[in-house]
Parts: C-alpha cells; sequence; structure tokens
C-alpha cells in the first residue's frame, strides 16, 4: 500500500521546535509499518523541487508559495511538478493534511486524480473571527510596526485574509468525501459543511519525548509555561501577560516562561510582540517574564516539568498539541475552553478551563494551581491517565493504517 501526503511539513531528523512537529512522530511510526510505503511532497526553502527523501520516505520539497494565486493555487509550474511527483510515486491514497494550504484544492478539482483523504488541522473561518485576540482598535493600531506596514501584515489585514481563505476552505471541505477530524468540535464543522462526507475519527502522535518523559511532580516553585506557535493575537500572549499582573499581587516572586521564536529584530520583528513586550513594562512585570525562543522537544520537557502550570491562552483551537503534550507529562493546565481543548480534557479534572480574554478568571485558576497542591496533584494523576490512553501510538498508527486500508479498497 502506498500512501503519499501531501503536507506544509518537510519531514526532518531534525526536531526544528515549530509547528506541524506531529507528523514528524506519525511518519516515523507509519514508515516502520509493514506493507506500507509513505511518500510526502511539502514546501520549503528551495528554488526548484527538489528530491529528499528521509529513510524509506520518498520525499519532494517545492518551491515556497507566499502569495498563492486569486484561485488559491501555486504558479502552473509548481502545479505541474507536483503532478509529476504524484505521478512518479503512484500512490494508491494521496492523504491532504490540512486546508491552510492549497494542497486540497488539488485533489478536489481533480488536478491529481488518486482517492484523497483531507485531514482537518486548523479552520481559517474560525480563527478569522477571532484574530485579534479582543483587543481593542487602539491596541491593534499599537501593534503596526515597521514590519506590519513593509509587509501589508497589520491584524487587520491578517482577519482578512483568514477570511478570504475561509472560502477556498469551504471548497476543500465540499470537495472531498472522505475527511478526518482529530476532535468532535472539528467533526462538526466538517458535518456543517459537507452532511454527506464520511468523517473518521483520529488523533495526533506526540513526539519521543513527551512519551517517554518522566511525570510532573510537584515542586511549588511559582513558574508558569506557555507557548505560542504564532506571533498573532489569537494565540493570547497578552492575555497571559495581563493575567500575571493579576497574580503577582498574590506570588510577587512568579515567573511567566514564554516558548517560541518571538524575539526578532528589524523588519522581521512583530508589532504585536513589541506591543505585548510594552505590557510587561507597563505592568512592571520586566523580572516576572521569560522569552525562551524556538525549543526542541527534549527542552520543552524540561521547562514543562520545571513548572508548576502550563498556560494556554489561546482563542480558538482545533485540538491543541500543547494541551495534549502537557497532559501527557501530567502538568497541571490552565486553558481556554474553546474548539478542541473541551475535547481533550474536562474542567476540574483534567485541567483547569476559563473563557478566552476572562484575565480575572486565567489568574484565578492559576492561583488554584499554585496554592493547592492536592489539587495539582489530582489535576496532574488524572491528565496523564487520560493521555496514556488517548495518545497512545500503537494504537493511533494501527487506526490511521485501518483507514488507510478502508479506503484503497474502495
Amino acid at each position: 500500500m502506498k500512501v503519499l501526503w501531501l503536507s506544509n511539513k518537510v519531514l526532518s531528523p531534525l526536531d526544528s521546535g515549530t509547528t506541524g512537529t506531529w507528523l514528524e512522530a506519525m511518519a516515523q511510526s507509519l514508515s516502520a509499518s509493514d506493507g506500507l510505503q509513505l511518500g510526502n511532497i511539502s514546501l520549503g526553502g528551495v528554488c526548484e523541487p527538489s528530491r529528499q527523501d528521509l529513510g524509506t520516505v520518498s520525499q519532494w520539497v517545492m518551491p515556497a508559495v507566499l502569495r498563492p494565486g486569486g484561485d488559491g493555487l501555486p504558479p502552473r509550474e509548481t502545479v505541474a511538478a507536483i503532478v509529476k511527483a504524484v505521478d512518479e510515486f503512484a500512490p494508491d491514497l494521496v492523504h491532504v493534511w490540512g486546508t491552510e494550504s492549497f494542497w486540497g484544492l488539488l485533489t478536489s478539482r481533480g488536478m491529481i486524480r488518486r482517492p484523497a483523504l483531507l485531514e482537518m488541522q486548523g479552520l481559517s473561518l474560525s480563527i478569522s473571527s477571532v484574530y485579534g485576540g479582543g483587543l481593542t482598535l487602539l491596541e491593534q493600531l499599537r501593534c503596526v510596526g515597521l514590519k506590519e506596514i513593509v509587509r501589508g501584515n497589520s491584524i487587520l489585514q491578517g482577519r482578512k485574509r483568514f477570511e478570504r481563505w475561509s472560502t477556498l476552505e469551504r471548497e476543500m471541505i465540499q470537495g472531498h468525501d472522505f475527511i478526518s477530524t482529530q476532535s468532535s468540535w472539528m467533526r462538526a464543522q466538517v458535518l456543517a459543511m459537507n452532511s454527506g462526507s464520511t468523517v473518521f475519527t483520529t488523533d495526533r502522535v506526540l513526539r519521543p519525548p513527551f512519551i517517554t518523559g518522566e511525570q510532573w511532580e510537584y515542586h511549588g516553585d511559582p513558574v508558569i509555561f506557555c507557548s505560542a506557535a504564532y506571533s498573532s493575537p489569537f494565540k493570547g500572549l497578552h492575555v497571559a501577560v495581563r493575567s500575571l499582573g493579576l497574580l503577582k499581587r498574590r506570588f510577587p516572586n512568579v515567573r511567566l516562561h514564554i516558548a517560541g521564536l518571538h524575539q526578532r529584530a528589524g523588519l522581521r520583528r512583530d508589532g504585536y510582540i513589541a506591543w505585548v513586550q510594552g505590557e510587561v513594562r507597563r505592568l512592571g512585570l520586566e523580572e516576572n517574564v521569560r522569552w525562551l525562543g524556538a525549543l526542541s522537544a527534549g527542552e520543552i520537557v524540561g521547562e514543562m516539568r520545571r513548572a508548576s502550570a502550563i498556560l494556554l491562552p489561546t482563542y480558538v483551537e482545533s485540538y491543541c498539541l500543547a494541551l495534549a503534550e502537557a497532559m501527557m507529562l501530567g502538568v497541571p493546565a490552565v486553558v481556554t475552553y474553546t474548539g478542541g481543548t473541551s475535547c481533550l480534557a474536562r474542567d476540574g479534572e483534567s485541567a483547569l478551563f476559563f473563557a478566552p480574554g476572562d484575565t480575572a478568571m486565567c489568574a484565578y485558576q492559576l492561583e488554584r494551581i499554585l496554592s493547592d497542591r492536592e489539587l495539582a496533584c489530582s489535576i496532574s494523576n488524572m491528565a496523564r491517565t487520560v493521555a496514556l490512553a488517548r495518545n497512545d501510538t500503537q494504537r493511533i498508527i494501527a487506526n490511521q493504517i485501518e483507514i488507510y486500508k478502508r479506503l484503497c479498497d474502495r
């Protein structure tokens, strides 16, 4: 059985510490399965199509597309190169990872004539509605820096791009008969747009350091770990900072450690991050906030185990890998109740929830973790129990192979 992925992730033996890390973990496990030959086509920093196999995985890397055309597609020569790679691999099934890029248009429009499975990751329409992260118009204007002016990438412009792409996203969803989702929330969104589709339930394979890492232990040090893959307001970093300002009244030595590639210089500096740093200064939190930069899986495990809680203040999630990883380690999580997060944990049992943007409730839930050892340990144990069953690698891979077999047989 030959399965070809169309994805936004160039599979690599290196841990990039960026988004889409579960794809490499799943590819590693799938490629070791008997009777399955895996291929991958993705976008990367190349000037022309190139072959970059990884072990037994056949891989093609196409030039990255900064701005697709009005039809949502890359240049014709890129489409032709993709079709050529598909024909060369000759898959029994094409697995399209996500609707964030143009891949699903190639299969829904018949440019790639192979049986196709569309895997949902994020949802542009749900992101566009909360892209501003609850910021006022004045606050959004204060997030406009040199980068936003030169690249035309203000918060308002970012929201409009997601709105425009949601039309193409709907076309992809409606153009596929077989779709996989990783949360009941995403399943509901898909069926609302394509009620006639066959929807499979899948899950995400976690990276090995989270599976083999030792369970978190209570230590009482008031450290909060926060991770955000994007420097965008809908990830809620400003909510984390403002909540920390409230929490500091009770815990003067509390610290917020923020992971992610947010600290950049010159034209690469995000206006939103510059504004958040201004909020840090305004609230007198310079000594309480630490920017960690991009971290490997092993480094994240270390930071999580040294923290008393993980904070995930995002405004929208279709799944929330960071929460799944924290639960696997048993780190008490304080997280917004939104989309996929509500499907991964239960409030008061395996996590503590708060409404998106509610800084008072966020600070209150963090205070409960920091001040109540029994509660923290109870949430830790239940979270790990849930994650061990849900994110069991062998179960997920067996389920994925079964889905592939069912579609190939049809």
